[in-house]
């Protein structure tokens, strides 16, 4: 079933099973009044709000975005409370890193930036650079899950189907990826790879069979 259009009557099951670039979810949010603003986590539950009758006046924008610090990498350490200094990703914050851990470089981790934004909406006054640090060292064992998580189809499609060893009887596997992926995005299926994608698909791809 191809998606359909966005609207205010539209059932949150029936939204939630389509797949929305974060472009459109800004989009419809400022079509309707809504915070446009926000990671799509946060621009879907707006619309869920929206979707379940709250009325626009009450859905308000549930992460304070703060103004980017001017704290200086001399002077964070791990116990730099992050909300009360200014604390932000920034350049500033990466060369504080580079220099604590001894690299030639350092680029922040997806669970970085999504501890970040978390202890922003929770307005967490307890958090320190220290727990930033604990989920850069220890993805795994501090792994934060949340809404936002969830919003990663693509990149965890593309990472199931090149660990499927089935897959490798073709030949540009990202393609083929690329192709799945369209059809199910497009789709009210679950977006997830599975190997029934290939035998449902199977005229797609058939041609980059070796």
């Amino acid at each position: 079933m191809a998606r359909p259009d966005f609207n205010k009557n539209m059932r949150i099951k029936d939204f939630q099973s389509y797949y929305w670039y974060k472009t459109e979810l800004q989009q419809i949010c400022k079509r309707h009044s809504l915070p446009a603003t926000g990671t799509k986590a946060e621009l879907t539950a707006y619309i869920i709000k929206l979707l379940t009758g709250i009325p626009v006046s009450n859905i308000k924008t549930t992460r304070t975005i703060r103004r980017k610090g001017t704290l200086k990498a001399s002077s964070i350490t791990p116990n730099t409370n992050i909300l009360a200094s200014g604390f932000s990703l920034n350049n500033e914050a990466r060369a504080f890193f580079k220099a604590y851990y001894g690299l030639s470089q350092f680029s922040f981790k997806k669970s970085m930036a999504i501890k970040m934004r978390a202890i922003e909406t929770t307005q967490d006054k307890t958090a320190t650079v220290k727990d930033l640090m604990d989920v850069y060292e220890h993805p795994y064992e501090n792994l934060v899950t949340n809404a936002e998580e969830q919003t990663y189809q693509w990149n965890d499609i593309v990472k199931t189907f090149m660990a499927d060893d089935y897959t490798k009887v073709y030949r540009e596997r990202m393609t083929v990826a690329s192709i799945l992926w369209a059809r199910v995005r497009d789709s009210n299926q679950p977006k997830h790879y599975s190997q029934g994608l290939l035998k449902q698909y199977q005229s797609d791809i058939r041609q980059y069979l070796s």
